[in-house]
């Protein structure tokens, strides 16, 4: 029934374009989740797990293989193979509700792209403070006026037009144990310090501080991270440390330049 009901309610054809690599704890409830679009673009990265078992259960998934080399490279390449001017792009750990798919079917789409808030989780605990709540991101947007660019690993939409705002938020289960934020904040880091040496960025022997306190204050006070608990003051250290390495990595990254 509800699928039915939100398939009477399209007024103009969608296309959702997800990446993916091993993800069979949470893939199958991401596109359960999309089942109301026309097309579902999925780019895998190769896959060793169930991913793409559970994924051509799907009727409306195209499956893809693409091998990795960047975020931003990775889902242009997804974004591409969209046949529709609407577009929805989810992580594979993102799942809409039912009424923020109803939020999104009754859309006029006036505007250029839209901000979808996530709720997300480290385990099961929701983090509901610090820098992550409500952590907006633009998700659907027209493909004839967007396209993916930032700094890997943390791309982001670039878009021609105005960005609106919807009221209800996804689910976001990033990450399952705080080791596997530790792991995965590591391997980013050194991702993003490439890119911006890539880019030209350079830092100071000042800026690892600079940020490292910043962001600390910003997720535990600002923010109010300390109303997490444990886990608010466990993941604005780490933001904060991260912050750290990853400058620090940068300014001995450009000194070795200078010196070369």
């Amino acid at each position: 029934m509800q699928k039915n009901r939100l398939k009477s309610k399209n007024r103009v054809p969608f296309s959702a374009a997800v990446i993916c690599y091993n993800e069979q704890e949470y893939i199958g409830q991401c596109l359960e989740s999309l089942t109301w679009c026309d097309q579902v673009v999925l780019v895998d990265s190769g896959s060793q797990d169930a991913t793409l078992e559970i994924a051509a259960r799907f009727a409306n998934v195209c499956i893809h293989s693409r091998p990795f080399d960047n975020f931003i490279n990775q889902k242009n390449y997804a974004l591409s193979l969209c046949e529709h001017e609407q577009v929805i792009s989810l992580d594979a750990d993102e799942i809409l509700v039912p009424e923020l798919i109803d939020e999104i079917r009754e859309l006029d789409f006036t505007k250029a792209g839209y901000r979808i808030g996530r709720r997300t989780f480290v385990g099961t605990q929701e983090i509901k403070h610090g820098n992550w709540s409500p952590d907006y991101q633009l998700r659907l947007f027209k493909k004839s006026k967007a396209k993916w660019g930032g700094t890997n690993p943390h791309e982001t939409i670039i878009i021609d037009g105005e960005v609106g705002k919807l009221k209800t938020r996804m689910l976001h289960y990033s990450y399952h144990t705080k080791d596997e934020f530790v792991e995965r904040n590591r391997k980013y880091i050194h991702m993003m310090v490439e890119h911006l040496a890539n880019k030209g960025r350079t830092a100071n022997v000042a800026e690892p501080y600079i940020h490292c306190v910043g962001n600390f204050i910003k997720a535990y006070v600002i923010r109010a991270g300390f109303l997490d608990g444990a886990t608010g003051l466990f993941l604005a250290r780490h933001i904060a440390g991260g912050s750290f390495l990853k400058y620090r990595l940068l300014a001995e990254k450009n000194n070795r330049a200078k010196a070369a």
